[in-house]
């Protein structure tokens, strides 16, 4: 009995995780494959697509479209980020039994220094972007 409710669980956590990243992407990709069979009919059967239908049909080309407000979010939230994990590592001290606290400043501020750069390097990318939004 206790087996089979470890394999309930093993199964519970992994297929939340397939139910919650998969099956979304699995349904959209579905739904495109629909799409795009209904459009090569209509144009095999000789019939013009309606301008809101390429629109619909090119949504998704456009949002992946690297533009200047995009970055400029994703350059902040890397940056804050960065701060973040350098105030961690200020205010966090570990005891590892040698009696008074370890700091572990120095590593977690070494850490933040990755999404630092990251958040600059999209602040300068959006500084050259065009506005495309």
């Amino acid at each position: 009995m206790e087996e089979m409710v470890a394999i309930i669980a093993i199964v519970a956590v992994f297929g939340s995780f397939a139910a919650v990243f998969i099956m979304p992407g699995y349904f959209k990709h579905r739904s495109q494959k629909e799409m795009q069979k209904t459009v090569r009919s209509a144009i095999a059967e000789g019939q013009n697509l309606p301008a809101e239908l390429i629109d619909v049909l090119t949504r998704d080309v456009r949002k992946g479209l690297p533009s200047r407000s995009r970055d400029i979010r994703r350059g902040v939230l890397f940056v804050a980020g960065a701060i973040g994990l350098a105030l961690l590592g200020q205010f966090t001290t570990l005891s590892f039994g040698f009696g008074e606290g370890q700091r572990i400043s120095n590593g977690l501020l070494g850490v933040a220094c990755l999404p630092l750069m990251f958040g600059i390097a999209y602040l300068v990318l959006a500084r050259f972007n065009k506005d495309r939004d």
